[in-house]
């Protein structure tokens, strides 16, 4: 039944935005790894056919190592998937339990020897910095085991403290946690992953030469993407369909989800206007001044930065007036680049691994 929905969706917006092939496919969450052999099949066949079933530059699934086995792994790679992407976060049990993640390092270590031996694609691993019962050698001897299993593309946090969460509460009631060593864990992971060939080519991103995720570079080259199921989230940018730009996201409950897609989905095959308020989404217009900052935002977040001639072809009638050298001076670019955290080099501003570090605080004063 869900994966029904999720298909009759993408047909209805394909149809609604004349989509004659998909450059992405991403399948994300976890939890796709809970589906069996079948309903992957299913599910990525049917959002290829729901396109024209033309050739795709990447199609991607994500997997939780409790709960992916043999028969999934090869139902994935026969349906085209060609990178799979596997949550890890630590290969140190203290941390693990620390943060209630509900799978030992012993299955880890179990599904990671399972991949190895029946995978046949680009892997993506992660990692997290600052995990408590985790000091500066745990996390690195952690990491060192991660990259052992040869993926070529891994990610690198640092441990985000949520607002309503265990560990939040941990904290306010007094266990310690230090935020100064999470960065330190992480700038040491990142000096561990380029010593073994690994490039940083976004803040948290790094990946051997070419194995670059060309589904997540589309989120930070600001190319719009539509999400399909229960509390997805699309974006439909002015300058690629000429109109006022779109976010929305859908329901959350996944009944009302079902029951929608499944059963008033024939209400609205005519992919109008009128029709698409129907749809049980949370909608946010993206006017251009919104869709500026976070061009700024996502471009900086690569180690390719920003394109000067793509910032001048989109915003040329904001107040900057295309020039993107101007706007970013009112973060202090010209001061940055002087002290060697930033450049400019073949129409491009982006800041250099160190520079990177610096991201935040630039940003928040271009709002």
């Amino acid at each position: 039944m869900y994966i029904k929905a999720i298909l009759n969706e993408a047909d209805f917006y394909t149809k609604r935005y004349g989509i004659k092939s998909w450059k992405t496919i991403y399948i994300g969450g976890g939890t796709p790894s809970l589906l069996s052999p079948e309903q992957i099949e299913t599910l990525i066949c049917g959002l290829k056919k729901s396109a024209g079933d033309k050739k795709i530059e990447e199609i991607s699934f994500e997997m939780n190592p409790e709960s992916l086995d043999e028969k999934k792994l090869i139902a994935a790679q026969k349906s085209g998937v060609d990178r799979l992407s596997i949550g890890i976060q630590s290969m140190n049990q203290k941390s693990l339990s620390a943060v209630h993640r509900p799978c030992s390092t012993k299955k880890i270590l179990e599904s990671l020897e399972l991949v190895k031996s029946v995978w046949k694609g680009r892997l993506n691993l992660d990692a997290i910095a600052g995990l408590p019962e985790q000091n500066m050698d745990e996390f690195l001897l952690s990491l060192e085991k991660i990259i052992s299993f040869k993926p070529d593309h891994l990610s690198l946090y640092t441990l985000t403290i949520e607002d309503g969460t265990a560990l939040a509460k941990r904290i306010d009631e007094g266990e310690t946690w230090d935020a100064d060593e999470a960065d330190r864990q992480w700038i040491s992971g990142r000096d561990l992953l380029l010593k073994n060939g690994f490039s940083q080519y976004e803040v948290s991103n790094f990946s051997l030469p070419g194995c670059e995720s060309r589904h997540n570079m589309a989120y930070w080259m600001q190319e719009s993407y539509l999400g399909f199921g229960a509390g997805a989230c699309s974006s439909v940018y002015s300058f690629e369909q000429g109109t006022s730009g779109l976010r929305w996201t859908n329901t959350c409950d996944i009944k009302k989800y079902i029951d929608f897609w499944n059963g008033g989905f024939e209400i609205i095959s005519d992919a109008d206007e009128i029709s698409c308020q129907k749809i049980p989404r949370d909608e946010e217009a993206l006017d251009l001044a919104t869709e500026e900052y976070e061009f700024l935002m996502m471009g900086l977040r690569t180690l390719f930065g920003a394109d000067a001639a793509e910032y001048k072809k989109r915003f040329s009638s904001l107040k900057w007036e295309g020039n993107l050298q101007k706007r970013l001076e009112e973060g202090g670019w010209s001061e940055l680049m002087k002290k060697g955290l930033c450049g400019y080099s073949e129409g491009r501003f982006s800041f250099n691994a160190d520079g990177i570090l610096f991201l935040n605080s630039f940003l928040c004063d271009l709002i």
